[in-house]
């Protein structure tokens, strides 16, 4: 198999595990790493024969060719090295499964390989790393483990775990319950805080025994790193709660796992977020967000995951939680910058406010140009921060619609919101204020006054010229398409940004826009011969040397495009563009305004076109060829004409 040798030659280092590998007779299933995990992830190479023989399981896990439903999502077996191996199986439609040997996804689907059986021995393949290398006992002695010597060719320890050991020996029933519980009486996924992570926690009194069982799944939950991640969309799992000596399934506070990619480094950090969704006890409505440290460690009764965290407790403010923040360092540059005209709304503890905040890397892609000017402007800057912040509401993502429409402290602009959902189950929520979209990246980060949202854009400062938007908005493909005929893209994407004379507001129609119009007059607007009409036509979308704001439509009651006058004019809560020479209408779409760095679109659902435009005298060059064709021809004919022309020059 050439796609194993580098786990074949892992066991040729080790007597024990190629002495179980040759022998026919054992019945072992082993889950080998494809030659690709050693490659993304060298550290695979070094592992020890303990870590090694934790691959192989010494029963014959016939389940896993069976294709079918199994009662129990989870199959617990044993490792010839007296650790546990969790089997989870994922349904992704009907009849086709996923399958995770502990973190490791069996590729056998990918190659329609389902079990290479060799004898007594049963092979499969996976694509990731299986994680650690299972602890000896429950994840209670794990936490109160005192022998050193135990850790010793481990990755891990549980050196920084004297916080939460301390407080599970205050509480016995829980810690011998859940966390110390035999292997048959229930399966969890254990989140523990390590002691920096108690270290944020102001009131250490508020830390009980609600606390301690948000950080457990419900029975039966056993899931590692990239099974949840690769559950088809479902992350949330019930947490557990100790009520009459009864474990039941709280859904009022549930456990989800998200990963966070850096786009410049392209690595991507693993978070569990414990989410409320009714405040209850002392739980806040929203999200606790904590970085897993150390995944995967499996243990008798589960596996443990080390976070820097504690979850469903919530002691700060948004002025504190952004100052300690490493990824919003750059914001707090900016509101220090303006003092506390800002400041005060995030940290007075009274109002509740919901912030948008942005991360660094999204003041790093604002051009330096556009930075320069956003330093210089205290006002502009002002404004715009004042447009991140929700006044008098708690708003959380289970609350967001497309049709969402809030209002921010600023009293002027509105931000409008969208819910992607692609593929199935996967919802992204995106934010639009200013002019500018931007997805959500972190949600519902509780603060003890208000709700955070990390965000990947700064609103309202843009970033790209109007022409590289247009470039990128799936809604404005027809319009791009046509402009990259025309010369007037020139003027979308100019050299020189910021100058008054370049500046543009653009009612772009959108693709419904062009649906909307006589299939005829669309394709032969395109058929190549006139080009120089439909940029006739777009120039009356465009007015030049001013750079219009959805707020500043207000104050017009009409604009000049292509010296032609357009009413604008109110219907409902709608702007409406209306064209009296050819009776047209176009509906300025609402959260359709888009800002670049020489201007805004907006985007409208009809197009200001009609069939005599065709017949313009800027759609062809012939008649002004015959024109100058005929004048030269009477000028050759008629001798002397140049003296002629002279004289009378003269005498006038």
């Amino acid at each position: 198999m050439p796609d194993l040798q580098q786990w074949r030659a892992l066991c040729g280092y080790y007597a024990v595990a190629t002495a179980y590998m040759k022998d026919s007779n054992a019945r072992i299933t082993v889950f080998a790493p494809v030659d690709d995990v050693f490659t993304y992830n060298p550290d695979i190479r070094a592992l020890d024969q303990k870590e090694t023989l934790s691959h192989i399981v010494d029963s014959q896990v016939v389940d896993l060719t069976m294709n079918k439903v199994w009662e129990k999502q989870t199959l617990i077996r044993s490792t010839i090295n007296s650790g546990y191996t969790y089997i989870t199986q994922f349904e992704n439609n009907p009849g086709n499964f996923s399958y995770f040997a502990n973190a490791g996804m069996l590729c056998n689907h990918a190659s329609n390989q389902w079990g290479i059986i060799s004898g007594e021995q049963y092979l499969f393949k996976i694509c990731t790393p299986m994680g650690h290398r299972p602890y000896p006992g429950t994840a209670l002695s794990f936490i109160r483990e005192h022998d050193v010597t135990v850790f010793e060719e481990r990755q891990y320890n549980n050196r920084d775990l004297s916080q939460i050991r301390d407080i599970l020996d205050r509480t016995p029933d829980i810690a011998l319950v859940i966390y110390g519980s035999s292997a048959w009486n229930g399966f969890h996924t254990f989140f523990i805080p390590n002691d920096a992570a108690f270290a944020r926690v102001v009131d250490r009194n508020r830390i009980d025994r609600e606390v301690l069982l948000a950080h457990v799944t419900s029975t039966n939950r056993v899931l590692f790193t990239w099974p949840w991640l690769y559950d088809g969309g479902q992350h949330y799992y019930p947490s557990v709660r100790f009520s009459a000596n009864i474990i039941e399934d709280n859904f009022k506070l549930k456990l989800v796992m998200r990963n966070i990619t850096d786009r410049r480094t392209g690595k991507w950090d693993l978070y569990a977020v414990s989410e409320v969704y009714e405040r209850y006890s002392q739980f806040r409505r929203g999200a606790v967000w904590a970085k897993i440290l150390v995944p995967n460690i499996p243990t008798q009764n589960g596996v443990v995951h080390i976070i820097d965290n504690v979850l469903g407790i919530v002691s700060e403010t948004i002025d504190m939680m952004i100052y300690r923040n490493e990824k919003t360092t750059t914001l707090m540059r900016y509101i220090n910058t303006i003092g506390q005209i800002v400041r005060n709304y995030f940290s007075a503890t009274g109002g509740l406010v919901t912030f948008f905040a942005p991360w660094n890397e999204a003041f790093d892609r604002i051009p330096e140009q556009i930075e320069r000017r956003l330093l210089r402007d205290r006002i502009w800057l002002e404004q715009i921060l004042k447009l991140h912040i929700v006044p008098a509401k708690e708003l959380t993502s289970d609350e967001i619609t497309n049709e969402t429409i809030v209002n921010t402290i600023d009293n002027m602009r509105q931000l409008y919101f969208i819910k992607g959902e692609w593929p199935a189950n996967n919802v992204t929520y995106y934010v639009i204020g200013g002019g500018i979209k931007t997805a959500i990246m972190m949600d519902n980060v509780a603060a003890t006054n208000g709700i955070v949202h990390y965000i990947e854009r700064v609103l309202g400062v843009p970033y790209q010229t109007l022409w590289e938007i247009m470039r990128n908005e799936s809604r404005l493909q027809s319009s791009f398409h046509m402009m990259q005929n025309l010369q007037l893209r020139y003027s979308m994407d100019p050299w020189q940004v910021l100058t008054p004379e370049q500046n543009f507001t653009f009612f772009v129609p959108t693709n419904e826009a062009w649906h909307k119009q006589p299939a005829t007059l669309v394709n032969r607007m395109n058929d190549g011969g006139h080009w120089q009409a439909l940029q006739y036509v777009y120039k009356r979308h465009i007015v030049q040397g001013h750079a219009l704001m959805y707020t500043d439509l207000r104050e017009r009651t009409y604009v000049m495009m292509n010296d032609e006058k357009v009413v604008l004019r109110r219907r409902g809560r709608f702007w409406e563009l209306y064209w009296p020479r050819g009776n047209r209408r176009a509906q300025v779409i609402e959260g359709g305004e888009i800002a670049g760095i020489n201007g805004y679109m907006h985007m409208i659902d009809d197009v200001l076109i009609y069939e005599p435009d065709l017949r313009a005298h800027a759609c062809t060059t012939e008649p002004v060829f015959f024109q100058f064709l005929i004048v030269c021809l009477v000028m050759v004919w008629r001798p002397g004409w140049f003296s002629q022309l002279f004289t009378a020059f003269l005498y006038r």
